[in-house]
């Protein structure tokens, strides 16, 4: 059925301006969420949930993203997000880390004075991760958890089904930031040819099913923020032209092989913060040995990784470095004492290849 989709909150509970509420109006082909599976999903996680589309009671406040989490180490801060919230400059990367390796890295990470951990449903590492919060003694109002939304699980009613497993396996009870991992659906090994997860799977569906459902975890207080990771701006798009709440992160490979520069001013100028993820180009972009990445370290006395992660951080991004080894968690963890000059961002800026290296370096604005 084709129903006109009102992308502000009634008049009543409208969320202030300049605090994410989109204000275009736009006709798309959708499914309205069943009346009794908004309420049975919200009652699944708490009944906390005010109407579907109303923004929380001004009585009420909402807790931000960000609140209480205390000063970075090495001068690192915070970003601030259009709802209010903030979101930590440094957090630490967890993807290919399981169980006591994993553990062990997130706790030293913790312990160095990271508050903002990175994990996601399937990177198989949620319940180590939980582990490492329980035994690193940092209080869980400090640390910004945030988890991502595997691609065979779009759809609103699994959004919603996979939210609460997530705070399941993290062993909390809310979501500092929820994103949605990839644009389009699973397809490919190990699934039949021809065929998807999920099923019903229609690029309408980002929208109409996923983000509605972020928009509503995020409205009950169930989750702080919500964001996406390797949208392109098209995908963004999309979103911003049929939401109720836009996005207040997305999460995206940068590097100096990949600067990304139109994608980062297309969500500067809406309010999106950036955060990088592959920062050191993963080894594949040859980054670390690059002889301009070199001689800037030599001229600043800092490692190749601290300058690469400068330069994300002189960009306005968010970064999220991963090791195991806890003398390099700490270094990359000083990040904020480094400071680039003009000339060495520029001679860093062009280093630029529009070259990926992860996601067997397919380009998301493929995903139709």
């Amino acid at each position: 059925s084709r129903l006109c989709l009102c992308l502000m909150a009634p008049k009543q509970s409208r969320a202030p301006a300049g605090k994410g509420a989109c204000r275009r109006s736009v006709t798309v082909t959708a499914k309205a969420a069943p009346k009794a599976t908004v309420a049975r999903k919200r009652k699944a996680l708490g009944n906390v949930s005010p109407a579907k589309g109303s923004a929380p009671e001004p009585d009420a406040p909402r807790i931000l993203l960000g609140a209480g989490t205390p000063s970075q180490p090495g001068g690192c801060g915070m970003l601030p997000l259009h709802d209010g919230g903030q979101l930590p400059v440094l957090g630490f990367g967890t993807y290919k880390l399981k169980d006591d390796q994993c553990e062990a890295a997130v706790v030293a990470a913790l312990r160095a004075g990271y508050r903002l951990i990175d994990t996601a449903s399937i990177y198989d590492n949620e319940p180590a991760v939980a582990k490492a919060l329980r035994n690193s003694g940092v209080p869980r109002g400090e640390v910004v958890l945030e988890t991502k939304l595997w691609r065979s699980k779009h759809g609103y009613d699994s959004t919603w089904k996979e939210a609460k497993s997530s705070m399941k396996r993290l062993g909390v009870d809310y979501l500092d930031l929820y994103m949605v991992h990839w644009p389009g659906c699973k397809k490919g090994w190990p699934l039949k040819r021809g065929t998807t997860a999920p099923k019903d799977w229609t690029p309408e569906m980002r929208v109409t099913g996923t983000w509605r459902a972020m928009e509503d975890l995020y409205l009950s207080g169930k989750v702080r923020a919500i964001g996406v990771c390797n949208y392109s701006i098209r995908h963004l798009e999309e979103i911003l032209q049929n939401c109720r709440v836009k996005p207040h992160v997305v999460q995206v490979e940068i590097h100096p092989r990949l600067c990304q520069t139109e994608l980062r001013q297309f969500c500067s100028k809406h309010s999106i913060q950036v955060q990088a993820f592959s920062s050191l180009g993963q080894g594949l972009a040859g980054l670390i040995e690059d002889s301009t990445i070199c001689r800037v370290a030599s001229a600043v006395r800092k490692s190749p990784a601290q300058v690469l992660l400068r330069w994300a951080v002189q960009h306005g991004m968010a970064i999220l470095p991963r090791s195991t080894k806890p003398e390099r968690v700490v270094e990359n963890g000083q990040v904020g004492l480094v400071v680039l000059s003009s000339q060495q961002m520029q001679e860093i800026d062009e280093l630029d290849e529009g070259r990926r290296v992860t996601w067997q370096q397919k380009d998301p604005d493929e995903e139709e």
